[in-house]
């Protein structure tokens, strides 16, 4: 059996309800807008607002706006994921594409609408390409052309303060996220903990009482000196977790155990105190005992390290909250633009976080 659990950026242009009530409206003012400019052009033209050559023109004006409406909104939620950096470095070959879309577009649109304006008044059907190449066609480009260059400015203006709002949004809740990070990475409890079985071993062993000073100096360091860093090598990572776990088989000797094995680490990097961060959650939610020892292991898979454990949860947990996968998912979407990926599988409880080459 097999459930995963989905973490989904809900972040988009429109959803929902808003997608229902904007595209309605869109095709209710584009209705409008194409029956109105029809009229008025062959009013202009023949002095009749309801010649039936009219639907040609509605026909052209409501196709192009149409396909324009959700080319223009497929660009603008491709782009609401783009920081400031990314976007100045895809915006020209964005807007290049916009407008070869619509060109191409616009020309096909008017192509049918001259066809069917030939059809209609019953015209010889060979004069269809000249008067198209030589009439319509110039004329709709050069139209079209002032049309693009104010929608252009207006869907650039958009992205733009899309891209604004998201990374201001996006350093906001990095700094919420380094804020929280030095208050609850590692838990009171495994501080408390480590402070009591510190306090046994000074009058049993001061020599592993001073090692045990040296790691837990060591775990806040680390720590401290990567509070501002998105990424730190997968080597210290590993040996960071090592010595975390070092100090809990300290307190829980014979019923935890931890298992490494991860090809080439000093070839990526990770997330600082993400490895821990798992490891810790499989021990505050899963039971261990000397009979049924609890076994984490850490190994790599593809552009991705994998934190695994058997599923042996507690009746009464700490906190049943996914708090700390939430934070750390957060986290990486906000730095790797990915997500990671929770599983659980054959009572396996899997968690796979990604990493990238040095």
């Amino acid at each position: 059996m097999k459930n995963k659990i989905t973490m989904k950026n809900s972040d988009s242009f429109i959803t929902g309800k808003r997608t229902t009530r904007f595209w309605l409206f869109y095709y209710v003012g584009l209705l409008l807008l194409s029956v109105g400019s029809a009229m008025l052009k062959k009013y202009n033209q023949v002095g009749n607002a309801f010649d039936p050559t009219a639907l040609v023109v509605f026909f052209v004006i409501f196709f192009l706006g149409a396909t324009g409406g959700h080319l223009s909104i497929f660009m603008i939620r491709k782009a609401a994921a783009y920081d400031h950096k990314l976007l100045s470095k895809r915006i020209l070959p964005a807007l290049i594409f916009y407008y070869i879309a619509l060109f191409l577009l616009a020309n096909f649109a008017v192509s049918l609408g001259v066809f069917g304006w030939f059809l209609c008044t019953g015209k010889d059907l060979s004069g269809f390409f000249p008067q198209l190449f030589r009439n319509e066609l110039p004329y709709a480009n050069v139209s079209l052309f002032k049309w693009v260059l104010f929608f252009t400015l207006v869907l650039f203006y958009i992205l733009w303060q899309k891209s604004a709002r998201r990374e201001q949004s996006l350093i906001e809740a990095n700094l919420k996220y380094r804020y929280n990070t030095l208050k609850s990475q590692l838990n009171p409890h495994f501080l408390f903990n480590s402070l009591n079985t510190l306090s046994e071993m000074v009058y049993t062993d001061a020599k592993k009482a001073d090692n045990y000073i040296q790691k837990l100096s060591h775990i806040y360091r680390y720590i401290l000196e990567n509070d501002e860093t998105d990424f730190v090598p997968l080597t210290d990572e590993l040996m960071f977790v090592e010595e975390y776990f070092a100090l809990q088989k300290e307190r829980d000797n014979g019923k935890i155990s931890l298992n490494i094995d991860v090809q080439n680490p000093h070839l990526y990097k990770i997330i600082p105190v993400s490895l821990q961060l798992l490891t810790e959650n499989a021990l505050k939610h899963n039971s261990m005992s000397e009979e049924s020892p609890l076994t984490i292991n850490i190994f790599g898979n593809d552009d991705m390290i994998v934190v695994s454990n058997v599923l042996q949860r507690k009746n009464v947990v700490e906190s049943p909250t996914r708090t700390g996968l939430s934070n750390l998912n957060e986290r990486v979407k906000l730095i790797m633009n990915r997500e990671l990926i929770v599983t659980e599988e054959n009572k396996q409880f899997i968690v796979k976080i990604p990493v990238i080459k040095i």
